[in-house]
């Protein structure tokens, strides 16, 4: 299939937003189970020796692959199935599938890169200040004191640029090499022109996500005035936004990418096109 960059309006990119949250809600069970197989098989491949945190980064981009294919086929009225991570390796022709492994190796190193880099930055004071804060025996003492470690702000924010450089050419990469039948090269200047043309749109996105972060912040907050627990709300929150986020990637993509008119039939016939 032939794939057409196409430029879209701001506003869209706020059409993206609500059309993850409309996604998820459509079909909740069927997204969290997506995404709670793709955990289970990350946490069986992340202990795995030596090579288990590699591969643990390199399923991240089939992670999005995955979400985009299940909402094409939700659109068509399919079920949403955690079948979507196979179907990219089964039926594929041996090159695309290279392309996909070429990809996704590549993302693990310059994503395992950038955490090195930003380790050497705050020093380790980021992971030492999340494990205090995930064993739940530390006091504010403690907190404050790893808060006001050297280098933490300096990694946090190495931490948000890079990881946010790295994102970039890789945002619609995997699906440009599963449909589009780009290299690897190309689909990841392919993802940043489309980030660059579209930028209005994917700022407005960003700012969509914000805003629905802080909205999920000021609902636990309401929980604990009124003497809720925050624990209570803060996991179904949080999944629901990690869902709708992953849920938004499909019309993301169908808007900056368009089937070209030539391909229209070979596309109609692909059970997993994305021009649903």
């Amino acid at each position: 299939m032939k794939l057409r960059l196409q430029d879209v309006a701001p506003h869209r990119g706020l059409h993206w937003v609500r059309q993850g949250f409309a996604n998820a809600f459509a079909q909740p069970l069927g997204y969290a189970g997506l995404f709670a197989v793709f955990m289970m098989a990350v946490i069986l491949v992340g202990s795995l020796p030596v090579v288990g945190g590699l591969l643990l980064l390199a399923s991240v981009p089939l992670l999005g692959l995955g979400f985009t294919m299940a909402a094409v086929g939700a659109a068509r009225g399919v079920r949403v199935h955690p079948a979507v991570f196979v179907a990219p390796w089964r039926g594929a022709p041996a090159v695309r599938r290279q392309r996909l492994i070429v990809l996704c190796l590549g993302y693990a190193v310059v994503s395992q890169a950038v955490l090195s880099l930003c380790g050497l930055i705050d020093g380790g004071s980021l992971d030492a200040l999340m494990m205090l804060a995930s064993s739940g025996q530390a006091d504010a003492a403690q907190i404050d004191a790893a808060l006001d470690a050297p280098g933490l702000v300096p990694g946090v924010l190495a931490r948000l640029l890079l990881s946010t450089l790295v994102a970039i050419p890789y945002w619609h990469a995997a699906p440009l090499v599963h449909w589009g039948d780009q290299g690897v090269a190309q689909s990841l200047f392919s993802s940043v022109l489309a980030l660059w043309r579209n930028r209005g749109a994917f700022l407005l996105y960003g700012l969509g996500w914000a805003g629905a972060a802080l909205a999920g912040a000021g609902v636990l907050l309401l929980a604990v005035a009124i003497g809720l627990p925050a624990s209570v709300l803060a996991l179904p929150l949080s999944l629901l936004g990690t869902v709708a986020f992953y849920a938004s990637l499909h019309p993301c993509f169908t808007d900056c990418f368009a089937v070209v008119s030539e391909a229209a039939d070979a596309a109609t016939a692909q059970p997993d096109s994305p021009s649903a």
